[in-house]
């Protein structure tokens, strides 16, 4: 009897160790579970403060686009409005102006006829290239330079008191056009020929072909190309470099070899 008594003791001992050391578990255990609620429901509201923190920035963000567009909008108003008084300015000071055209070719080459004008006004000697949407090598400027040259022998005419500007624009919403090699030259000519002479090109003849110092019209690239364009552009007569009336073939206009800008000018103008 005594040994149940001392058992049911020590049995009595055991569990009671068991329950304090799963009651001390417990409370730990909610003490930390506790700490993490705390902790999630400050991250929760950090998250809720970036949140606002983004939300704002955003608003911002969205702010500073309209401002720059808005100023945008104003800075082409104002390039625009430049624009148009560097014209009015050329229009006041303008002698004559003769208005052609060249030809170029896009990245498929396939040709495209590009506006040309050549304005003579008051000035002081000085040559104007103004090239737009298009694309030309180094050789344009010197071919520009040496088209003027031939054309003011060719009238002997004096410019020393006038300025030549050489507007070459495409529309914006060709493709990128390419003139290269001086290919334009020889179309330069006959336009500052024309404004020198106070004469107007023929609308119905396009020529291609550089200019030399000599005077001769010189070989270009994709001839046929360029004569199609010239014809869907309303051209009967195409002018090519001596060599290539071949090369552009049968594109139902006429096709004419000139050697010089001077027999150029028998049909151009």
């Amino acid at each position: 009897m005594p040994d149940s008594n001392r058992k049911f003791r020590v049995a009595i001992i055991i569990l009671s160790i068991l329950l304090i050391g799963s009651s001390a578990f417990l409370f730990v255990s909610l003490e930390d579970i506790k700490q993490k609620d705390a902790s999630i429901a400050a991250m929760s509201g950090e998250v809720t403060s970036q949140k606002q923190k983004i939300s704002q920035l955003e608003s911002n963000i969205s702010i500073l686009y309209g401002n720059l567009s808005r100023t945008e909008r104003l800075l082409e108003n104002e390039s625009q409005t430049r624009q148009k008084l560097e014209e009015d300015i050329i229009n006041l000071t303008m002698v004559t102006k003769s208005d052609y055209g060249v030809i170029g070719v896009d990245e498929n080459d396939i040709g495209h006829v590009i506006p040309l004008e050549v304005i003579i006004k008051e000035g002081n000697s000085n040559l104007f290239l103004n090239v737009a949407n298009v694309i030309v090598d180094e050789a344009m400027q010197s071919s520009a330079q040496t088209a003027v040259r031939v054309a003011r022998e060719v009238t002997r005419t004096s410019l020393a008191s006038k300025d030549i500007l050489i507007n070459i624009k495409s529309p914006p919403q060709e493709q990128q056009l390419i003139i290269s090699g001086g290919s334009a030259g020889g179309a330069i000519t006959i336009a500052s020929i024309a404004a020198m002479e106070g004469k107007t090109p023929r609308s119905d003849v396009l020529m291609t072909g550089t200019i030399s110092e000599d005077h001769s019209i010189g070989k270009i690239g994709a001839p046929r190309a360029k004569g199609i364009a010239a014809k869907e552009n309303g051209a009967k007569l195409f002018l090519v470099p001596p060599g290539q009336k071949i090369e552009v073939g049968d594109i139902g206009i006429e096709v004419r070899e000139v050697r010089t800008i001077e027999e150029a000018l028998k049909y151009a103008i």
